[in-house]
């Protein structure tokens, strides 16, 4: 029966899932847990119908066109200028994505091993940093590449279900304030947070544009057709896509979504200093109110586990959708299969290059701050409109095409996407003007 289950969960939506589920994610859900409690509950239920819907109607397009990619399209039925500016904003953006990921994943596991410098001891010198960022990053790419898509699917669905439970875990005992997580499934807008430390203050709606950005994403959008036509799915599948979709998108990142709510709420808002809490090392520091008793050190253990993971399933989404954004741009076979050389061979560059940089995170601080605004002011309402474009196509989508209720949740994610452009971008102008 487990087996079943499970082989009803794999696939191209299990995949996206995963990478969503990724350290950026447990950041926007943990610290709005911890600042505001459970006052964010309802956030989350009210974006999973635009995060399953739009990602699972983008996935129609692969699935009706599994010879042609989601940029020759653009390039052929838009505009190849728009093809050529989201890949030179995606590129970079995702590269640097990679290099933050690896960096949690380095950092995470020296907390699994009781050697992070936060734990009392020194850290590791920057050689051994650099050599420990490849050797995972090497081991990621075997044991999720190493034997094309099918292999990939299962390892993803299965940390997606790794993710799921450990962070179950850590919300666990926070369901004795069960009155109070329900009332914050009730719409309603907490007043700001003062941080007793200084500086701005912690603003809800911040917040929630966080949480919802954590979900709506170009990568998602432009990278599930990509997927959908690697796991061979077509016209007859589609109902099945999408109660695939509904699962892992809906039910399972949406309950994952709330357990990391629910355990920031529980194990840090009541703390004195939880308005201080800017990041998810601070944070997962002091998880120990997670769990009881006797397990209480295994709270911070537990965690770190599901945030290994995390971002090592957000790595491999990232990774692998820039590299068939590559290829299908230089003309060239964009499917990942065991036998695709070329896909391997960047795939491996690309992903060791940042492992071999990822230490070295903090030092191109402008150039971050420059790719991430064009990410969020540019790529994600085009990812949008692209996806618009193509699927009330007829050319694209023959019968198929959009019905009105798909393109009311589109249009409600390009909205949404552009109050978060708008939103983030005066905090990187002033970033920028320093």
């Amino acid at each position: 029966m487990i087996v079943r289950i499970f082989s009803n969960l794999v696939g191209p939506a299990a995949v996206m899932a995963a990478g969503t589920m990724g350290a950026g994610a447990v950041a926007s859900f943990l610290l709005a847990g911890a600042w505001f409690r459970y006052d964010l509950l309802w956030v989350i239920v009210a974006m999973l119908p635009v995060f399953v819907i739009s990602v699972d109607t983008a996935s129609r397009i692969g699935a009706l066109n599994p010879t042609r990619g989601m940029f020759a399209l653009v390039r052929t039925r838009i505009s190849a200028a728009l093809a050529w500016l989201i890949l030179l904003l995606v590129v970079p953006v995702h590269f640097l994505v990679t290099m933050g990921q690896i960096s949690v994943m380095s950092s995470a596991f020296q907390t699994l091993l009781g050697m992070g410098a936060g734990q009392g001891g020194a850290g590791l010198s920057l050689g051994l940093d650099v050599l420990l960022s490849v050797v995972l990053s090497g081991a990621v790419l075997w044991l999720v590449f190493s034997r094309g898509y099918e292999r990939m699917q299962r390892v993803m669905t299965l940390l997606m279900v790794l993710m799921f439970v450990c962070f179950l875990v850590v919300a666990l005992r926070g369901l004795v304030e069960l009155p109070a997580i329900l009332a914050g499934f009730v719409p309603s807008l907490p007043d700001d947070l003062p941080v007793p430390s200084g500086g701005a203050p912690r603003i809800a709606t911040s917040s929630i544009i966080a949480m919802v950005g954590a979900a709506v994403a170009p990568a998602a959008l432009l990278g599930m057709p990509y997927m959908c036509a690697d796991d061979g799915g077509s016209r007859d599948e589609l109902s099945k896509a999408f109660r695939q979709a509904i699962i892992n998108m809906g039910f399972i990142f949406g309950a994952y979504a709330m357990f990391v709510v629910i355990a920031g709420g529980y194990a840090l808002y009541s703390l004195p200093e939880h308005a201080d809490f800017a990041d998810v090392a601070q944070a997962s520091a002091v998880f120990r109110d997670a769990l009881p008793g006797m397990f209480s050190t295994l709270g911070p253990i537990i965690f770190s586990l599901g945030l290994f993971t995390a971002a090592m399933t957000t790595l491999v989404v990232a990774a692998q959708v820039t590299i068939y954004f590559m290829l299908d741009m230089g003309g060239k076979e964009w499917r990942f299969s065991a036998d695709n050389r070329l896909y391997h061979r960047v795939l491996s560059g690309f992903v060791l290059a940042a492992a071999a940089l990822a230490p070295f995170w903090d030092f191109p601080a402008l150039l971050k701050v420059i790719l991430l605004m064009g990410i969020n002011v540019i790529v994600i309402p085009l990812a949008f409109i692209i996806v618009i474009v193509l699927v009330n196509s007829r050319a694209v989508m023959g019968e198929f095409q959009a019905e009105w209720w798909r393109n009311l949740v589109l249009v409600v994610g390009l909205l949404t996407s552009i109050v978060l452009a708008v939103d983030k971008a005066p905090h990187y102008f002033q970033l920028l003007m320093g």
